[in-house]
Parts: C-alpha cells; sequence; structure tokens
C-alpha cells in the first residue's frame, strides 16, 4: 500500500498575475451567476415593482444574432385595474372615465412567444376583450396595448443589459472584496481551491 499526498500553493487573489485574476473572475461568473437566480431576480422585480405574477422570462446573452431577452405569459384583469404599481404604466393618459368604460370589456393582455430566437421581438403581444366591445372601447384598448407594449420593451432592454453585466462583468475591485469576504484561495492559474480538501502545511 502507498500513501500519496500532492501538496499545491495557494494564492490569494491579490498575489495572482493578471492572467490568473481574469481567470478567476470567469471561473466565479459560471459557478456563481446562475441562470436561476438571474430569471428570479427578473420575475421578483415584475411582482414587486409592478405587481406583476403571470410572467416569466426567456433569454439569450451569448453575443450572437438573435439574442436578447423577452416575457411570456399574461396580464391578467385584476393586474391591470386592481394593481395601483401597474395602474400608471397601463393608463398613461387615458382618462379615469374611459378606463372604467373597458373595465367590464377588458379581460386582459397575453404576451406570447412566437419566434425561434428570445428577444423582445418575439413575442406577440395580444389585448383580449370580449366581442361586444364598441369601436371607441376598442380605441381605448388598442391605447392601453401601445402603454404596456411600450413599458415590455423598455423593461427588456433593460434587463437584457443586466443580464450582460450579470453573467459576463465583474470588477477586479468588486471580486477582490468578495474573496477577501469569503476567504477564497487559488491556484496560480486561476482554478479555485476547495480548502476542505487540504491540509495546511506547516512550514
Amino acid at each position: 500500500m502507498k500513501k500519496l499526498v500532492r501538496e499545491i500553493t495557494a494564492y490569494r487573489y491579490g498575489e495572482l498575475e493578471e492572467y490568473a485574476r481574469e481567470k478567476a473572475r470567469e471561473n466565479y461568473l459560471a459557478e456563481e451567476h446562475l441562470p436561476e437566480f438571474f430569471s428570479d431576480d427578473l420575475t421578483a422585480e415584475l411582482q414587486e415593482q409592478y405587481g406583476l405574477n403571470h410572467l416569466k422570462t426567456y433569454y439569450s446573452l451569448s453575443y450572437c444574432q438573435g439574442d436578447g431577452l423577452c416575457l411570456y405569459g399574461r396580464i391578467n384583469h385584476s393586474e391591470l385595474f386592481g394593481n395601483g404599481k401597474f395602474k400608471k404604466v397601463a393608463f398613461e393618459g387615458i382618462h379615469y372615465r374611459q378606463i372604467q368604460s373597458v373595465y367590464d370589456v377588458l379581460q386582459g393582455i397575453d404576451f406570447e412567444h412566437c419566434n425561434r430566437y428570445f428577444n423582445a421581438k418575439t413575442v406577440c403581444i395580444d389585448s383580449h376583450f370580449y366581442d361586444d366591445a364598441t369601436d371607441r372601447q376598442v380605441e381605448i384598448i388598442e391605447r392601453i396595448a401601445a402603454n404596456v407594449q411600450s413599458w415590455y420593451f423598455s423593461f427588456c432592454r433593460e434587463w437584457e443589459k443586466r443580464g450582460y453585466d450579470y453573467f459576463y462583468k465583474i470588477s477586479d475591485e468588486e471580486m477582490r472584496e468578495i474573496c477577501e469576504i469569503n476567504d477564497y484561495f487559488f491556484a496560480k492559474g486561476g482554478q479555485s481551491i476547495n480548502m476542505d480538501e487540504y491540509s495546511e502545511s506547516a512550514v
């Protein structure tokens, strides 16, 4: 039987060469900035800031053709008319009496993904209303839908930028602070070291 012991040198982030620090940042982003966390943050903002609970996201952020971010799902009747957080978006520039006139007609607004890509333009946004709506009511509904669509494109642009930052950007200063707080160590090439797998040498 042979007992083998492997010895390596562990470096703090600030002790690494620049190329190794860059590798450490890339590895950190890949391991810690996971897609599910980003999606959770996006849906949490939809819920907390706008009171929308039935929209989710598709995205592809790989710096390729067709990349981007979109939303799919529905804004239902109560989220339009009984939601103070989203009212000012949906009903901007629309008089109170006009809003009341479509209350019993407009059922909701659907966001249907209808393309193989995932950018904002790959979603069809359709308002659903009862067939007996008058021409005047339809006109008001179209204005509401236009407000929602304008908000949608703005939201997607903002979160697309956030996504690229989230998945690909972390400053040297931010990484240094994270490593100091968490007491991270690295191999010479920037690969992270699980310190639980080693015992520190007395030398």
